[in-house]
């Protein structure tokens, strides 16, 4: 079984085409390998109800041991254009999922090819953090969704690159209390020992996977007069 190695992470958000991954990328990637250099998306859905794409390729090495994964930044849209164009057009993120690619261009799931491929960064109202990513891998762990939630059959410890968010909102019936996945956590991650259930919820609140609970009302005493 290969072993999986993310390259450059933390210069995700600096990055915008298959150009800049395959800068990345080691030089024996076995381009000509079918599907050996594959983009996929996964979705991602925000407070808002708006729908964004986490973007990551998947690449093997030529000897088959290692597949290397390199990010791009969350985005709704990309822009390219047809192999026998020049005109710039600009696709849905969800179009990029299971392309192929390699030094030439992209190839489509429907078989479109396409060069000079860039994607589009959405503009988020909130940062998704690392410990965010650390909360719900945990939390999911602790509820055995993982069939659920995960696009391979393998063990991801970095849900953002397999991780299928529009699967999240359907677990908030089945989350624990707060507390009890503060303990989880602690027990897997001591150096996360004092993170606060009020993050924990934060976060799952930010994936929908927690519904918002209202303050309730205090009751107006008898004879009080209203405020607008």
């Amino acid at each position: 079984m290969p072993r999986y190695e993310w390259l450059q992470e933390d210069r995700r958000n600096k990055r915008r085409t298959i150009r800049d991954v395959i800068e990345v990328l080691p030089e024996d990637i076995a381009f000509e390998h079918a599907r050996a250099a594959q983009i996929r998306v996964g979705a991602l859905r925000l407070p808002s109800e708006e729908i964004v794409g986490l973007v990551s390729v998947f690449a093997e090495s030529a000897d088959d041991e290692t597949i290397f994964i390199v990010s791009l930044p969350t985005s709704k849209q990309f822009q390219a254009s047809r192999q026998s164009s020049a005109e710039i057009e600009t696709y849905d993120i969800f179009q990029l999922d299971g392309a192929t690619f390699d030094r030439s261009g992209a190839e489509l799931a429907d078989g479109t090819q396409l060069r000079a491929v860039e994607v589009i960064p959405a503009l988020l109202a909130y940062r998704v953090t690392d410990l965010d990513w650390r909360i719900v891998y945990h939390t999911i762990e602790f509820i055995k969704a993982e069939e659920e939630c995960y696009s391979y059959p393998i063990h991801f410890e970095r849900p953002r690159d397999a991780l299928d968010c529009s699967a999240l909102p359907a677990l908030k019936d089945r989350i624990p209390l707060l507390k009890q996945i503060q303990g989880y956590i602690a027990d897997r991650e001591p150096a996360r020992k004092n993170l606060s259930e009020q993050q924990i919820a934060n976060t799952l609140r930010k994936f929908g996977m927690r519904i918002p609970t209202g303050r309730p009302r205090r009751a107006r005493r008898p004879g009080a007069a209203a405020t607008s």
